[in-house]
């Protein structure tokens, strides 16, 4: 049998083979926990606590292909640079660079998708990705529209984005292993056809395993894969808008605020327009940012972990988003647990403390802190398995400064799969 790279498919439901005859997916428990704690550094496995980049080794290596010299690790093309790092790594653990170098490359699923069609020039291609809680459509850009609204309207919302492209192929790809795939790429096909003049494929789990039998499997240099362990194309896309991808945040689209998120992504934003905006992923938390607002990542200083987005008119004018996995918690449970952490502090610190406050016309734990050169006004809310906190930086007496921007971002939180 001639040696060639597995193709193995990572996300965004599932951790399957896609070579060496069919499809051969990990035990489900154990893929779903995987894909879980992806952004974790531990993950529960049969009640035992195992190590992310161990339990990524152990997946991987149920997969392996005796008769490969390699691994194409395929992954969702808006996944962040820091989820492709972990699967790489684990990837590149199993197969070593001591007799050929760059054994691990990783690809976004849109490389595999463009090959439905063969006459299809990638560059007049749009591929749509459908995950549990976003569609991605990948253009020249990522655009993101979250599962928010029903079917039908995301579907619309969907078709919005892609009308404002110049792309005369639509390829749609719909995973079984995600709830109401398959229903939305119909509705999606079906409002892409009534805007007229664009080619629609959907493509199923059975058609993806067809199209990875026909990608190339031997080694060649004209099909050498261009990253080896980069975030493919979505971290350059990140880096055109910013440099975020060396810092584990993607800014997947720039899209104008146009109010609520179910209406986001109609229409791609003038560059003269000052209220652009983009969807920034972090982790497994996404919400519309500022599009000229630049991030970072902080580790370091008062308070936990954060991406920072900061006004470049103003360094004391900021968002601040912190995540942290929960099972089983409610928000009052969560009021609990932040009104004991607000009391352990000195008196002054943390005031305003809500524990049924709204915020951007949602449920939320709402407090104030108090620094010297600023005030922050947090909002904490809970998405299904991910608590997502907003804090949103002003100067004392200055909230009208970011008040529309923290409004629009609290409104929009909500955890990615």
């Amino acid at each position: 049998m001639t040696a060639h790279r597995a193709i193995i498919e990572v996300g965004p439901g599932t951790i399957r083979r896609l070579c060496c005859g069919t499809g051969t997916a990990a035990d489900a428990e154990v893929c779903m926990a995987a894909l879980d704690a992806i952004d974790e550094r531990a993950a529960l496995v049969d009640g035992s606590p195992v190590a992310v980049d161990s339990l990524w080794r152990t997946v991987l290596r149920s997969l392996a292909c005796g008769s490969s010299d390699g691994l194409i690790v395929v992954h969702p093309s808006w996944w962040p640079a820091s989820r492709v790092g972990v699967i790489t790594a684990a990837a590149q653990a199993l197969v070593p660079n001591e007799v050929v170098p760059n054994q691990v490359v990783a690809r976004p699923r849109s490389w595999l998708l463009t090959r439905a069609l063969p006459d299809a020039v990638p560059e007049a291609t749009v591929v749509v990705e459908i995950a549990d809680r976003l569609v991605a459509v990948a253009g020249v850009e990522v655009v993101a529209v979250p599962r928010v609204a029903e079917p039908p309207l995301v579907a619309q919302e969907v078709a919005g984005v892609i009308a404002g492209t110049t792309r005369a192929v639509v390829l749609i790809d719909a995973p079984g292993t995600v709830a109401g795939a398959a229903a939305l790429a119909t509705l999606i096909a079906g409002a892409v056809r009534e805007g007229g003049g664009q080619k629609v494929a959907e493509i199923d789990d059975a058609r993806l395993l067809q199209l990875a039998r026909r990608a190339p499997k031997a080694r060649s240099a004209s099909d050498e894969p261009r990253s080896t362990g980069g975030a493919g194309g979505a971290r350059s896309r990140a880096r055109r808008l910013g440099g975020l991808a060396a810092a584990g945040v993607v800014l997947v689209a720039a899209v104008p605020a146009v109010g609520a998120m179910a209406t986001m992504g109609r229409h791609l934003a003038p560059a003269a327009d000052k209220t652009q905006t983009t969807f920034l992923v972090e982790g497994r938390v996404a919400l519309t940012v500022p599009a000229n607002w630049p991030t970072q990542r902080v580790l370091a200083g008062p308070g936990s972990a954060r991406v920072q987005v900061t006004s470049p008119s103003d360094p004391e004018v900021a968002l601040h988003v912190t995540q942290s996995p929960i099972a089983g918690e409610t928000l009052s449970g969560t009021a609990e647990r932040l009104k004991r952490a607000i009391d352990a502090e000195p008196a002054g610190v943390f005031v305003d403390f809500n524990p049924y406050g709204i915020s951007a016309g949602r449920h939320a734990v709402t407090y104030r802190e108090v620094r010297a050169g600023h005030h922050v006004r947090w909002t904490v809310l809970l998405d299904g398995v991910v608590r997502i906190s907003v804090g949103c930086q002003s100067r004392p007496g200055g909230e009208d400064a970011v008040g529309d921007v923290c409004e629009q971002a609290v409104r929009s939180a909500h955890a990615v799969g």
